[in-house]
């Protein structure tokens, strides 16, 4: 059956989204994040406080939900990859393909700028949620019984982790795909490792 198509009402609550997203972006890259208030950001993309936050509750919800999309593709990815894949090796080519698709956005340089002006709470908020990381375990669990689930996914999530905050602090010469396949080479699990091809 075909998807019904989004009603007039929803596509402009969806472009709404959109320019709230790419002004704060675009905002936070410029100020600060501390030194950007939604009042601003309000007056910026030509809407009132009040329909500001009928959408957005607060910054760090605003800027983290940018990335909800993004993190939920990881969990999809490992769920799409052959059964006979190793699930260790399928949760870093989970995270590669995301990392790659990422190096694939628009916005990627003002993104970063914006992210480095954010507190460590949104940086680190930015990965992954508990539930996106307990779905990840759940994955492991039913493909690998034999191993301990909840250590691979936080060695595997904790490498992502330090490639973003190098690609964070960075000049920008190596892109985040890069820097990630680079840290979920040299991790080892026992006698799994994660050997991800080059690009």
């Amino acid at each position: 059956m075909t998807a019904k198509p989004p009603s007039l009402r929803e596509r402009q609550r969806l472009d709404l989204r959109h320019r709230v997203h790419r002004s704060a972006l675009a905002m936070f890259a410029r100020d600060g994040y501390d030194a950007v208030t939604m009042e601003q950001l309000a007056a910026e993309v030509g809407i009132s406080l009040s329909t500001l936050f009928r959408h957005m509750r607060t910054k760090d919800e605003l800027f983290v939900g940018v990335l909800e999309v993004g993190r939920a593709e990881v969990v999809a990815n490992v769920r799409r990859l052959s059964e006979s894949t190793d699930v260790v090796s399928a949760l870093g080519a989970a995270i590669l393909l995301r990392t790659e698709q990422f190096e694939d956005e628009p916005d990627l340089e003002l993104w970063r700028r914006a992210m480095t002006s954010a507190p460590e709470r949104v940086r680190r908020s930015a990965l992954f949620a508990e539930d996106e990381r307990a779905e990840l375990v759940a994955v492991v669990e039913d493909r690998a019984p034999d191993l301990d689930a909840g250590l691979v996914v936080t060695v595997l999530l904790a490498a992502t982790a330090y490639a973003y905050e190098q690609w964070l602090r960075g000049d920008g010469s190596e892109g985040l795909h890069a820097l990630t396949r680079r840290a979920l080479a040299g991790v080892r699990l026992g006698p799994t490792q994660i050997n991800p091809a080059p690009r």
